[in-house]
């Protein structure tokens, strides 16, 4: 099987329709992928850009998990997890829970919108309010935010996919 997932393309065998990856399966994948080292390259090159001084704890967490996330998106294809819709549901919690837990409380932030009294949101500052209640969204730390916390779920879902293995590998089945 070649990596595309096309037996028998190159050996001069007809594949089977059920076989040969589709326009949309082949589009994803090839997507995957530059999601993937997009994210493995911002990572290293972020850290080693801020390397002439000492980045806070939210934002070397932040780079470790897309250096982490983006190295699965690259290892792993989309059915590899194999956790079912119960493992999908258990990351999608995560993702939606990270972003509404950790806008709710209010945090002091070394970085993002320090003009602003009020900040809300985890790893970056992406709701901000000022002392007159003026509302402010950051939409490129709430993706950033988002995708953090998309790779925290893609996280849980491997280690949900690995324990799952492991029991039914325990289990003889």
């Amino acid at each position: 099987m070649s990596a595309v997932g096309n037996a028998g393309a190159s050996t001069g065998r007809p594949v089977a329709h059920d076989e040969a990856p589709g326009m949309w399966s082949s589009f994803g994948g090839g997507l995957r992928l530059l999601v993937g080292w997009f994210s493995v390259a911002i990572a290293i090159l972020n850290v080693l850009v801020d390397m002439d001084h000492a980045p806070d704890r939210a934002y070397l967490l932040f780079h470790a998990m897309l250096l982490v996330g983006g190295s699965l998106l690259i290892s792993l294809g989309w059915s590899a997890a194999g956790t079912g819709p119960a493992g999908c549901s258990a990351g999608a919690a995560l993702l939606a829970g990270g972003m509404l837990f950790s806008a709710l409380p209010v945090i002091d932030a070394v970085c993002c919108m320090t003009t602003f009294s009020v900040r809300h949101g985890y790893p970056f500052t992406f709701l901000a309010r000022n002392d007159g209640g003026g509302w402010h969204v950051d939409s490129q730390h709430l993706l950033a935010d988002l995708l953090f916390w998309a790779y925290a779920g893609l996280v849980l879902l491997v280690l949900l996919a690995l324990a799952r293995r492991a029991t039914r590998h325990r289990a003889g089945g």
